[in-house]
């Protein structure tokens, strides 16, 4: 003021300037402190919330969340965990880890937690959990796994554990590995050789160890095998082992089990053959086939022998020959022993020499030479035998002296073994010898020598049966002389009137054309009046003996016949009766005998005119004499009219295939003399051209000499019948919806193409298999009734494509074959091709 400077004018100034810094500063202050405050109470709102959220989480996963403080103490606990271990929270909090995790009591809990947390720089590693075993509140162990990170919570460093219950899974891997294990001993120890066959790379992946054994191979060299290396180039049946088709791996990975025979090769080249049993082993990126190969060698000798026994035993029960029975006999050691060569010798006793009868494989030489071998220890080991009553086996022909006499024509014939069995009779008689021969120097095994025992023995039995058999004839053919050539009739029966046997007089009196026939009836059935063989029975079990009586019996056709019976009883070591024995003499005379005749013939004519059959008779030349009313019916003709006309121009009769005129059957018969039935297709054109299907015979008929005095046809209609065999052959052959042939018809019609093809080698077939993909969705979506429909669409589409003498038939739900006859393979890929693109 006045050019002077005011300072307390100043020091207001500049204390009213800092109050108003003071007054702003303080406002500041107040809007900072409000916003800290808002920023505080969002922060709680955000940190409630994801709290809420994480603790969510924390509730509902599956496994249990630990966290652990520096000193591995226990500050928190989800719900899972609770239902884990059985403890609740506040049994759990403030614990030691070891409390859950017993593992963590060897090395501390820090130092377990911090191991697990180590990060290694190894994405796979560091995320990997431990599996441990904890304790349930319960004291049951449970199987965990265990992860473990490190974090800082609220300035302070706690570990976060992770505990999974893996009991179920640990559970589960045991039972897998106990199958494994119980799997691998299975096949180590299975009595079979198993290999596991790669089919894509051709080689063998697995083998147990009797494989090895099996095939003569250690495992590594199996390992590197393939089916090539263990099989002959051709099979027991001649064709190839490889090249051909036979479809065993393919019915294998399409699920099958496909079981054959096949010929394997061990290391040695010694053929095995064996039974093989495909089945698929699962694999997600490879096709295996595991095979199961037994050796089936013993049990193909086994059958091989029994079926040779069954043939032998047939030929002896049917009393086949006795050279016939010893050939099947020889047969049967040839086939079960390879390489040997057998001989079977017949001895005449009286010359006291061996006849070589059988010996289908020994050189000519041998056989001339060695036939009528004089019994001796020095004229090979057949004649040794013999005089010794022994076997004889002879390991070297060139150093035994049992061939001394005989040694240059074995010698020339490449024989160096013998083995020689007696055959015995029932009574210890010698009646031959057994033998078989070798090429190469040896004696036979246990199982080879129990063989020719056996074979040995049934040859005895097959000699002895033969010489009974000839002296039983011998004697029976005395007895036959005279019981066959006797005017009357011999009978014997049973008491309770059963006959045993009679002669061909008694078939002839009464009628029959066999004794077997009259023997089958019941004997009652032959006496004419029915109490007379109560009368003949109580009067031979009080008398013992009858003399002239006489009885009427009945004939086979029905006539009657007077005969004077002369019998006596039979009775057993204990004097009971037990059947009658006797003759009887025709005393019928001619009048009787003739009215017989007629009435039975009027009893006939009545039979014929009441019958449902048509019945037509005529004479020796072919020419009608008698029709019964249904024959008219049928032919349109009557029998007044027809009768005198030839048979061939009232019956005609045409093949309903081929429309083509048929013989008469009538006519026929009277040339060729036997009884004749009608074709299968034959239909009867009558008067009025209508066809009926018929179905007929026709048999000569005969007087009592045998002479053929005219024919009988008798024939009914089979029309009805015939519709229905054909509507039934066609449902049984053809597949209702599509009308195709179906499977079996088809697989009839398969096999009679693989027979022409072994009938004749330049024919040549194919065979189409086809599936419909997706067919099911079709029925699931769209119904059965769409599927049917697009199977009979899908039919007419196939039919339009293949060539008119091909087969088609619907196997099965949308499964087709077709049969392409006379098709090459070239032409049969085209036509497939065809098809999948139609």
């Amino acid at each position: 003021r006045n050019g002077k400077l005011d300072v307390e004018e100043l020091l207001a100034l500049v204390s009213r300037h800092y109050d108003c810094i003071d007054d702003e500063r303080r406002g500041v202050v107040r809007s900072m402190r409000l916003m800290s405050d808002e920023a505080q109470a969002l922060t709680r709102e955000i940190r409630e919330e994801t709290a809420s959220h994480l603790q969510a989480i924390l509730d509902n996963v599956n496994d249990a969340i630990v966290t652990i403080d520096e000193d591995g103490h226990i500050e928190s606990c989800n719900p899972t965990g609770e239902r884990i271990f059985g403890y609740s929270q506040a049994e759990i909090l403030g614990r030691t880890l070891d409390f859950l995790l017993p593992e963590v009591g060897q090395s501390g809990a820090r130092a377990y937690l911090e191991r697990l947390a180590t990060k290694i720089e190894d994405t796979h590693i560091d995320l990997a959990a431990q599996q441990t075993w904890s304790v349930s509140k319960g004291g049951a162990p449970v199987a965990v796994e265990v992860a473990v990170s490190k974090a800082i919570l609220n300035r302070r460093e706690r570990f976060v554990v992770c505990i999974r219950d893996i009991s179920e899974r640990h559970v589960a891997e045991q039972l897998m590995r106990e199958s494994e294990a119980r799997y691998r001993i299975l096949v180590e120890h299975a009595p079979e050789a198993i290999v596991v066959f790669d089919v894509d790379l051709r080689r063998f992946v697995d083998v147990n160890d009797n494989a090895c054994r099996f095939f003569k191979m250690d495992r590594a060299a199996l390992l590197a095998s393939g089916p090539e290396h263990i099989s002959p180039p051709l099979q027991m049946d001649g064709t190839p082992s490889f090249g051909v088709d036979r479809g065993y791996l393919e019915g294998a990975l399409a699920g099958g089990a496909p079981v054959f025979e096949w010929c394997h090769c061990d290391a040695e080249g010694q053929n095995i053959l064996c039974e093989v049993r495909f089945v698929r082993l699962p694999s997600s990126n490879r096709r295996l086939i595991r095979a199961s190969i037994t050796d089936i060698t013993e049990r193909k000798r086994a059958e091989a022998i029994a079926a040779g026994e069954h043939r032998i035993f047939e030929k002896i029960a049917g009393n086949a020959p006795l050279q016939s029975a010893l050939e099947a006999i020889a047969e049967v050691i040839e086939r079960v022993l390879p390489s040997s060569y057998c001989a079977i010798n017949l001895l005449d006793a009286g010359r006291r020499v061996l006849m070589l009868r059988i010996a289908p494989s020994l050189p000519r030489e041998f056989v001339v030479a060695m036939d009528e071998a004089p019994i001796g220890a020095h004229f090979g080991a057949c004649a040794a035998c013999v005089e010794a009553v022994a076997p004889v086996i002879v390991a070297d022909v060139e150093t035994d002296p049992v061939w001394e006499r005989r040694r240059e024509v074995v010698r020339l014939c490449g024989l160096r073994a013998s083995w020689s069995v007696p055959i015995l009779a029932a009574d210890g008689r010698v009646v031959g010898t057994f033998a078989v021969y070798r090429r190469q120097p040896g004696r036979p095994g246990g199982r080879d020598f129990e063989l020719m025992l056996r074979m040995a023995q049934i040859a005895g039995i097959a000699i002895e049966r033969r010489g009974a058999e000839d002296a039983l004839r011998a004697s029976e053919a005395k007895f036959r002389g005279l019981f066959e050539n006797v005017m009357e009739g011999v009978y014997q029966s049973t008491r309770d009137g059963r006959l045993l046997s009679v002669n061909p007089a008694f078939v002839q009196m009464l009628g029959y054309e066999s004794a077997e026939e009259i023997c089958a009836l019941p004997v009652c059935a032959l006496y004419w009046f029915a109490g007379d063989r109560d009368t003949y029975v109580r009067r031979m079990e009080s008398e013992g003996e009858m003399r002239n009586v006489e009885f009427v019996l009945r004939r086979k056709d029905g006539g009657m016949l007077v005969v004077v019976d002369n019998s006596r009883v039979v009775r057993d070591p204990q004097g009971r009766v037990t059947g009658f024995e006797g003759t009887i003499t025709d005393i019928t005379e001619r009048k009787r005998a003739e009215t017989a005749v007629f009435q039975a013939k009027e009893r006939a004519q009545v039979t014929l005119q009441s019958i449902g059959d048509a019945v037509i008779t005529t004479d020796s030349t072919g020419r009608i004499d008698y029709m019964n009313p249904v024959a008219e019916s049928l032919t349109g003709c009557e029998s007044r009219e027809a009768q005198g006309r030839r048979i061939s121009e009232v019956l005609t009769v045409v093949d309903e295939t081929s429309r083509e005129l048929s013989e008469c059957p009538i006519t026929r018969c009277l040339r060729e003399g036997q009884v004749l039935g009608l074709a299968e297709h034959t239909v009867l054109v009558n008067r009025g051209s209508k066809e009926i299907a018929i179905q007929d015979s026709a048999a000569p008929i005969r007087d009592r000499d045998g002479n053929m005095i005219g024919a009988v046809m008798v024939f009914h209609d089979v029309s009805k019948e015939r519709r229905l065999h054909r509507a039934l052959y066609y449902q049984a052959s053809h597949d209702t919806l599509t009308g195709l042939i179906n499977r079996r018809e088809f697989e009839n019609r398969l096999t009679a193409a693989v027979e022409s093809v072994h009938e004749d080698a330049h024919s040549r077939h194919a065979l189409l298999y086809l599936d419909l993909d997706q067919f099911k969705v079709v029925n699931d979506t769209c119904g059965h009734p769409a599927g049917d429909q697009l199977l009979k669409q899908i039919t007419g589409l196939l039919q339009s494509r293949v060539r008119g003498g091909d087969t088609l038939a619907r196997l099965g739900g949308d499964e087709f074959g077709i049969l392409l006859q006379d098709c090459t393979l070239d032409q049969a890929v085209r036509i497939a091709e065809t098809l999948r693109q139609a």
